[in-house]
């Protein structure tokens, strides 16, 4: 399988946790092609478990992006030439999840539903997938 990250995606400095997720969730996708109970994505913080049906990693569509796909677009619009001339010091990367559950730890019964969510992967302490 060849992977090929285009557009935002093309910077010269590597969020290696966000390489090796999008890469991750790629291969999952593929593997997955024709299976009727599709794994979700499970990502653990330091104070809670986020489970996303997927990571955003297709070519944007904006008919259906929800507003905050088309909101982080377009700052990652903003943002990317700043990020070109070296003046980025805090570099870590974001991953876009779709349908998402926060379980928080310190209160697991308090579950947090978005349709989308950013996350910066300095957050991330690993990723795994549901049975």
């Amino acid at each position: 399988m060849k992977v090929e990250f285009t557009g935002h995606e093309l910077n010269p400095g590597h969020d290696m946790k966000k390489l090796s997720i999008m890469t991750a969730q790629c291969l999952v996708e593929e593997m997955q092609d024709g299976v009727e109970e599709q794994r979700k994505i499970q990502i653990t913080t330091s104070n809670s478990l986020i489970i996303a049906d997927k990571l955003n990693t297709a070519e944007p569509n904006e008919s259906k992006m929800t507003l905050l796909d088309k909101a982080l677009l377009k700052s990652e619009d903003t943002m990317f030439p700043l990020i070109n001339e070296g003046s980025v010091t805090n570099f870590n990367g974001m991953l876009v999840l779709s349908n998402v559950k926060i379980v928080p730890f310190a209160n697991p019964d308090n579950v947090i539903e978005y349709d989308s969510y950013a996350l910066y992967t300095d957050h991330i302490m690993g990723f795994g997938l549901t049975e």
